[in-house]
């Protein structure tokens, strides 16, 4: 083999192993666009879905991203195959029962990733936000959750926090260690992961939490 096709290859090698490692990171991004983007009745939704789609049924070899992410073939069919189910449902329904419907979706995204996405949230230098949604409840909780996981995405983008969006449904250590016994809650970590802000199920929490968050900011400065 030349020295120039070796040259190749192995720039392919780094190019296919840089997708792997941010497939989960790019993943829930193009994840939270779409969710928003369905919110709003958004006319490029669509489009939004179809790299959503393009991400998730990437060429890159799922062994090798189950070994990365250190998930089961099992976890990774299950979200692909419930993806598939949601495409063939929301051309049927309205956009609201679509959203309703992907938020499941969403919340096994979070589920199927939670270990790796753990330790990457708490390594986090930065100040982060950490919400606890659920995806069994009553009505009136899973469509707060709903709402406060769309205002947690828009917040967190537009200031420059850290998020994670957790089912504490499916997984709730986290939940119990910060005592915030019911969904949808949020906590807000320091840059050491000290708790600097708990606020549990409140209709006016992305407005107290910015609140809170400005007097932080002021007493810093």
């Amino acid at each position: 083999m030349s020295y120039f096709f070796k040259c190749i290859l192995s720039l392919l090698v780094l190019v296919s192993s840089s997708i792997q490692a941010q497939f989960y990171e790019n993943l829930r991004e193009s994840a939270d666009d779409y969710l928003v983007a369905l919110s709003k009745k958004d006319s490029i939704k669509e489009e939004k879905f179809i790299k959503l789609k393009i991400l998730l049924f990437t060429k890159a070899e799922d062994e090798m991203i189950t070994k990365l992410y250190n998930l089961s073939s099992n976890q990774l069919d299950s979200l692909k195959n419930e993806f598939t189910e949601y495409e063939k449902a929301k051309n049927e329904i309205s956009d609201d029962s679509a959203f309703v419907l992907f938020n499941y979706w969403y919340l096994q995204l979070s589920n199927t990733f939670y270990n790796y996405a753990e330790e990457k949230f708490f390594s986090s230098e930065k100040v982060k936000i950490l919400l606890f949604s659920a995806s069994v409840s009553c009505a009136c909780t899973l469509e707060m959750c709903r709402k406060q996981t769309l205002d947690i995405i828009n917040f967190a983008k537009e200031k420059g926090y850290d998020y994670w969006i957790v089912d504490s449904y499916e997984n709730n250590q986290l939940q119990i260690e910060y005592e915030t016994l019911f969904a949808p809650s949020v906590i807000v970590l320091d840059e050491n992961n000290k708790l600097l802000i708990k606020i549990q199920y409140d209709e006016n929490m992305i407005d107290k939490l910015s609140q809170q968050l400005t007097k932080l900011q002021n007493q810093k400065s």
